[in-house]
């Protein structure tokens, strides 16, 4: 199983959902989702009222592109998610 069929399966299952966002780890290897020894995973919930953006990791050479090519390269995932 992959991390979408796991969200799924939290959406039509109410006790998976409740293990999913109190025991992660576990509930992902109950899933079948592998997490690598020493990542933490934390399960948040988007409501009508809250909505969470997750900032990745950036990549190593951030400091070596301008802004211009940054929105380039991030361009239209503001606008996909409603928040431009």
């Amino acid at each position: 199983m992959n991390v979408s069929l796991a969200i799924a399966r939290a959406w039509a299952d109410g006790a998976y959902k409740a293990r999913l966002m109190n025991d992660p780890h576990t509930a992902l290897a109950e899933a079948g989702v592998e997490v690598p020894v020493g990542l933490t995973v934390k399960v948040v919930e988007n409501t009508a009222d809250m909505q969470h953006l997750v900032l990745p990791v950036a990549p190593g050479h951030v400091g070596e592109v301008s802004i211009e090519e940054l929105e380039k390269v991030a361009g239209g995932h503001a606008h996909a998610a409603g928040l431009s």
